[in-house]
């Protein structure tokens, strides 16, 4: 599934120590990436910080503390920058 999401730039998100798996594929190696405290050594060739971060078709979050810019970074991913923030403010004034 992963190489397919590869060749047809699909989305590819991960969260907590998920990532792992990617950077152990090499599929991080040069991006922007995060994962759960304590898992970094695996994200192989990848520049490690934040709390959610999008880097071209990736996605990845620290965990579930994240999971709301985790959604919302996939949300920008697919309906754009605009939409998410407005999902995000919706989200927030409840």
């Amino acid at each position: 599934a992963l190489d397919s999401a590869l060749e047809t730039d699909a989305l590819i998100c991960a969260i907590c120590a998920a990532p792992m798996i990617l950077g152990k594929r090499g599929i991080l190696r040069g991006k922007n990436a995060t994962c759960f405290p304590g898992f970094e050594e695996y994200l192989e060739g990848a520049t490690v910080g934040g709390r959610a971060v999008r880097d071209g078709q990736v996605i990845t979050a620290v965990g579930m503390g994240a999971a709301l810019e985790f959604g919302i970074e996939i949300v920008a991913a697919l309906k754009g920058r605009e939409e998410a923030d407005k999902l995000f403010a919706a989200v927030l004034a409840k």
